[in-house]
């Protein structure tokens, strides 16, 4: 079972939120280790380790998106029926995001709201060509060039060379990805890109607004795929969940995305 781990230092109260969180191909838990450190202190960071990933890079990868999905619900499930919850996924994460939002609602347990960066619409084309199958030079020189990898992890072969397998897996997932047949969420989402990620595009980003019959909005941040590292995101994304966890009106969205 997916491994729920936990970087809050904040006490259940009645506002309280459960920020579920699902990292970019190869990525894990630990991305999210500070996201408590800014966020408000109503908001439980509880990032999920998939198998193969971070604390669990020795057990075997799944290789079924659907599979993957069924196994965070199991993992999610027990404790969606009694809290307030959102999710929020970057790249891979944003897909794997919206399918467990759809799951859940399924099973009438729904979240309070879908967050996803870095990643065009379910049912968008890519905005670039398939690299998961590449050879191993191939792939990285791919992954460097669409800015697809932590600078920190291409600086290190060695290391790199050890998340490979996670990285190919999750991105064959996500390339080979076709959104299933069914409704809209009705449940609000955020969407957030990079104004220099070379794996959006304009319509694609705006894509995320047809998996919603309830509120949407896009808001747009400096940097490129990784713009979750650069200092406009934290608050921006604190003032999203704090809104959230007050019950006040989103804001009006912010301007499409200009190439």
């Amino acid at each position: 079972m997916t491994t729920v781990q936990s970087y809050s230092r904040n006490r259940h109260t009645d506002d309280s939120l459960t920020l579920y969180c699902l990292a970019h191909a190869g990525g894990s838990a630990a991305v999210y280790r500070r996201w408590s450190d800014f966020l408000p202190a109503s908001v439980r960071v509880r990032p999920l380790e998939l198998p193969g990933h971070g604390t669990r890079i020795r057990e075997p990868l799944v290789e079924d998106l659907q599979l993957l999905v069924a196994e965070l619900v199991r993992t999610i499930r027990p404790a969606a029926d009694g809290e307030r919850f959102a999710v929020f996924g970057h790249s891979f994460g944003a897909i794997l995001g919206v399918e467990l939002a759809r799951r859940l609602h399924q099973l009438e347990v729904p979240p309070v709201a879908l967050l996803v960066g870095g990643r065009n619409g379910p049912a968008e084309p890519l905005s670039h060509r398939p690299i998961h199958s590449l050879p191993d030079d191939k792939f990285v020189t791919a992954l460097s060039r669409y800015g697809g990898l932590p600078e920190s992890l291409l600086a290190e072969p060695d290391l790199l060379r050890l998340f490979l397998p996670a990285i190919r897996n999750d991105l064959r997932l996500v390339e080979t990805y076709a959104r299933p047949s069914g409704p809209a969420l009705d449940v609000p989402v955020t969407a957030f890109a990079g104004r220099r990620d070379r794996l959006t595009d304009a319509q694609g980003v705006l894509g995320w607004a047809r998996e919603t019959t309830a509120e949407f909005d896009l808001t747009l941040l400096p940097g490129g795929h990784f713009f979750l590292n650069e200092p406009a995101f934290p608050p921006v994304l604190s003032a999203r969940l704090a809104r959230l966890t007050s019950g006040a009106q989103a804001v009006e969205p912010s301007p499409p995305l200009r190439t």
